[in-house]
C-alpha cells in the first residue's frame, strides 16, 4: 500500500510536449484542481404543488392518505417538471391558510399523481390554497460546459531552456511552422496522470537579491489518471528523465535592457508575462460519462497572445502619446555568474525574453519610511 501523504521530495512532476520524451520539472510548488461549470435547472413555480380537477376546498377530517393528480385546479393534469431530481417521502408541503401535508411516497420527473397525507383535521381553500402550495425540491442539475482541470506550478527555469510545454507562443524554433503551436501537454503529478494539458499562461518577476521564479498555468481536459505507487517508482530510478538542476536564474546579474523607452534609467524590480485566450473545440453528440476518456476536446485554440511587462524604478515619464509610445524591452536572465571552478551557476546568460509594445500605464508614488518611485506597464498583442 502507497503512503497516505506524499512529502514534497517524493512528489515527482514529469510533463512532455505531444511526441517528446517527459522532463522532470524543478518545481517547489504544483498545485492540481478540477471544476466543471454546473447549474441547478430551474423553471418557474417547480417549487409549488398543486392539485388539478378539483371544484370546491379539500377537506381531511383526521389524518388520512389520498392520491392528486397534480396541475391546476381546473385541469389538465401536469407531470413534475424534469427539473426536479425527486420530491422525496416525507416532505412538507406549505399552505398560505398555515394548514400542510406531508408527501407519502417519492415523487419522480414525469409523474403525474403525488400521494399525499394529513396529520389530522386540515382544510385546503379553493381560491387561497389549493394552487399555492410549496415544498423544497431536490433540484437536478446541467453542466454548461466541459469538466476542465487546472494545473499551476512554480518552477526554476533550468540551464538556458524553457521547456515546449511552458512556451506560450511556440516560438521554440523559428523554422517550425505554424510558429504558434497549440499541442497538448502530458504528464503526472505523483501518482496522478494527467493526457491532456494546454499551457494558457506564463509569468515571472525580479527583485534585488532574490531567486527568479516562473509561475506556469495550464487548463486540463479529459479524466485524471490514478495510479497508485507511480511516484514510489519514479523517485525510485528516474533513469533518463533526470535533469540536474545546474543553475538558477537571479536577479542579481539579470538585466532588462530598454528601460529607457519607459523613461526609468534605474529599474528596481519587474514582472514579465505571457497568456493565451485559449477556447476548447468539442466534437458532438459529446457522449458524457460513457466515454472512458472523458470530455476530450479535439483541438484547444490559442486566440489572441498578448505580452505584458512592468517596471518600477526612479521616476515618471509623463509623456504618453495619443498614438501609443512605443518601448522595445528586452530581459536576459542570468545565474550568479560563478567562476568556471564553481560547479552550479557558472553559466551566465540563460534566456532572452523581449517585448516591443505600447506603454498604457504609468504612476508614481511615495509613501512614509519610503521613496518616491514611478513604474511603467508596457503591453504587446503578440497575436
Amino acid at each position: 500500500m502507497s503512503k497516505p501523504f506524499l512529502r514534497y521530495e517524493d512528489t515527482p512532476l514529469l510533463m512532455a510536449s505531444e511526441g517528446e520524451e517527459p522532463v522532470l520539472v524543478f518545481a517547489n510548488q504544483a498545485a492540481l484542481s478540477v471544476s466543471q461549470p454546473i447549474n441547478a435547472k430551474k423553471f418557474v413555480d417547480d417549487h409549488q404543488i398543486s392539485f388539478a380537477l378539483q371544484t370546491g376546498d379539500i377537506y381531511f377530517p383526521e389524518a388520512h392518505s389520498s392520491g392528486f393528480l397534480m396541475g391546476p385546479p381546473n385541469g389538465p393534469g401536469i407531470k413534475l417538471s424534469n427539473s426536479i431530481e425527486v420530491i422525496k417521502s416525507g416532505s412538507r408541503i406549505s399552505y398560505p391558510g398555515g394548514q400542510s401535508l406531508i408527501v407519502d411516497a417519492d415523487v419522480l420527473p414525469g409523474d403525474y399523481y403525488i400521494q399525499v397525507r394529513s396529520t389530522g383535521e386540515t382544510t385546503l381553500k379553493y381560491d387561497t390554497d389549493i394552487e399555492q402550495g410549496e415544498i423544497a425540491v431536490l433540484r437536478n442539475y446541467a453542466a454548461e460546459g466541459a469538466t476542465k482541470g487546472s494545473l499551476n506550478v512554480t518552477y526554476y527555469m533550468n540551464t538556458g531552456n524553457i521547456h515546449s510545454f511552458f512556451d506560450v507562443t511556440g516560438l521554440i524554433d523559428d523554422n517550425c511552422y505554424p510558429q504558434v503551436n497549440e499541442g497538448k501537454v502530458t504528464g503526472c503529478l505523483g501518482d496522478y496522470f494527467f493526457d491532456n494539458a494546454y499551457i494558457r499562461d506564463i509569468s515571472f518577476s525580479a527583485q534585488p537579491f532574490q531567486v527568479i521564479q516562473t509561475t506556469a498555468n495550464l487548463d486540463i481536459y479529459g479524466n485524471i489518471r490514478y495510479v497508485e505507487g507511480n511516484a514510489d517508482r519514479i523517485t525510485s530510478d528516474y533513469g533518463c528523465i533526470k535533469e540536474d538542476q545546474r543553475t538558477v536564474p537571479h536577479a542579481i546579474n539579470t538585466k532588462i535592457n530598454g528601460s529607457n523607452d519607459a523613461g526609468i534609467k534605474y529599474p528596481l524590480d519587474f514582472s514579465y508575462s505571457i497568456s493565451a485566450t485559449r477556447s476548447p473545440c468539442f466534437e458532438l453528440p459529446l457522449s458524457g460519462n460513457q466515454d472512458a476518456g472523458g470530455e476530450v476536446p479535439t483541438r484547444v485554440t490559442k486566440e489572441a497572445i498578448n505580452i505584458t511587462a512592468k517596471i518600477r524604478g526612479e521616476r515618471l515619464d509623463p509623456y504618453l502619446t495619443i498614438t501609443g509610445k512605443r518601448a522595445n524591452l528586452n530581459i536576459q536572465l542570468k545565474d550568479l555568474g560563478f567562476e568556471t571552478g564553481f560547479t552550479d551557476n557558472k553559466f551566465g546568460t540563460l534566456k532572452d525574453f523581449s517585448l516591443y509594445g505600447v506603454i498604457d500605464t504609468n504612476d508614481l508614488s511615495v509613501g512614509d519610511a519610503g521613496y518616491l518611485a514611478g513604474g511603467a506597464s508596457i503591453k504587446q498583442a503578440y497575436r
